[in-house]
């Protein structure tokens, strides 16, 4: 009676450069190194510990460098989108750029004749009207150039009687005369009122940027403002392109145009209705 055969696996030499085999096996395993990390397997012992029990296991995942949508600007999402009949009316090439200066409410002095004049917003003068014009224009319009120091104003000591007087009388002189407006011609649009050359400059006690000059009253009255109103400011010049001996494209001035927000579709400029007249 033969012998019972014990119950083990006969190992197949290996060939050469290759892995071992063993009885029963149909192809060779690759052998891999790996490093044991004992916290990370003390890890994966207890997640499954907790899954084999039905807890549930949460999921961490990996910190992502991203800011919340709330935190981006909303004009970094959606530009600010130009009144749709300014390109049409004026024939403007798409590849001109109509800039976006800033809104304001009309305040009761834009609309004053005594003061006779409409301010712009500083900050935006200088951060989107300034790049538009050239050192010459800038000049022109009293804007300091970019990084140019603003010298503060000094308190000024209460004038003497005779220093009283001699104001009063050049103020009678110059009110004789007629103050000459000085700055840099602009056009002013509106869907209103039309077109109308004006001048931008600066104030030197305030350094205020305005927009003033000779028919102002009358073009502010006929944009049917109204104290409060929000209007949007944008403007666009044209450069002078010369290709080939060839003028492409002639300079222009600048123009700027005001936009009650609730009047930004009417077809044609000068067309629309208002009842303020």
């Amino acid at each position: 009676m033969s012998s019972p055969v014990p119950d083990l696996c006969m190992a197949i030499p290996a060939m050469a450069g290759t892995a071992p085999r063993y009885a029963g096996c149909k192809r060779p395993h690759a052998l891999t190194l790996v490093v044991y990390d004992p916290a990370a397997a003390e890890q994966r012992a207890s997640a499954a510990s907790l899954s084999l029990s039905g807890a549930f296991v949460p999921f961490l995942a990996p910190p992502v460098d991203a800011a919340p949508i709330k935190a981006v600007p909303l004009t970094a999402v959606a530009p600010r989108a130009e009144p749709a009949w300014i390109r049409a009316h004026f024939g403007l090439r798409l590849d001109l750029t109509v800039t976006f200066i800033d809104e304001k409410a009309v305040t009761a002095t834009d609309l004053d004749s005594q003061q006779n004049r409409f301010r712009l917003p500083t900050a935006g003068v200088l951060h989107s009207l300034r790049p538009l014009l050239s050192p010459e224009e800038l000049d022109a319009a009293s804007i300091p150039c970019d990084g140019a120091k603003v010298v503060p104003r000094l308190p000024r000591s209460p004038p003497t009687e005779e220093e009283e007087l001699q104001q009063g009388s050049i103020k009678k002189r110059k009110k004789k005369q007629g103050k000459k407006h000085g700055g840099l011609p602009v056009v002013v649009c509106n869907v209103h009122a039309g077109t109308k050359q004006l001048q931008l400059t600066r104030w030197e006690s305030s350094h205020g940027n305005i927009i003033k000059g000779e028919g102002y009253l009358d073009f502010i009255t006929r944009c049917c403002f109204n104290e409060k109103d929000v209007v949007e400011i944008w403007a666009f010049k044209e450069r002078r392109f010369h290709l080939f001996g060839v003028d492409m494209c002639h300079a222009s001035p600048l123009y700027v145009v005001l936009a009650k927000k609730e009047q930004r579709q009417p077809a044609s400029i000068g067309m629309g209705k208002c009842t303020q007249l």
